[in-house]
């Protein structure tokens, strides 16, 4: 979680920790702000086992969820395509999705993405929020969008 502090209503990633090498913003709802903040943590960083150093066990964190869930035929990256595909369900336009990724190519593409440079800091809020509202819902069994 970089070195963004955890009251923070965002998640600032430097450029040496996105998969791109572009630095990243991620905004946090009130739900997601929730859930990081109840993580019981013994230093600065949320995935961490000793609070300095970064998380790195995802394939046994996984496992881990999959014997909880009792469901295994999913990837973490799934996730990220049903989120997109949610978000797309409530009305976030594709290019804002795809800025949230963090995708430098996408639905804006060729001259225009030349040209574009906006990082649509404000929508990208805006749809993490609508977001949040929904999985509030559906946890507390009433859609929200």
């Amino acid at each position: 979680m970089g070195g963004s502090k955890l009251g923070s209503p965002s998640l600032d990633y430097s450029r040496e920790h996105a998969k791109n090498g572009k630095p990243h913003i991620v905004h946090l709802s009130g739900p997601a702000l929730s859930l990081l903040k109840a993580i019981p943590r013994t230093g600065d960083l949320v995935f961490s086992n000793d609070g300095t150093t970064r998380s790195q066990g995802h394939s046994k964190a996984k496992k881990r969820l999959d014997k909880l869930s009792k469901v295994a035929d999913w990837t973490l990256h799934d996730l990220r395509r049903t989120v997109v595909s949610g978000m797309a369900r409530l009305g976030v336009a594709p290019h804002i999705a795809d800025k949230i990724l963090n995708h430098q190519t996408g639905t804006i593409s060729g001259v225009a993405a030349v040209y574009q440079r906006h990082e649509f800091l404000s929508e990208r809020k805006d749809a993490l929020k609508l977001w949040g509202r929904h999985i509030r819902g559906l946890v507390s069994g009433r859609m929200a969008a």
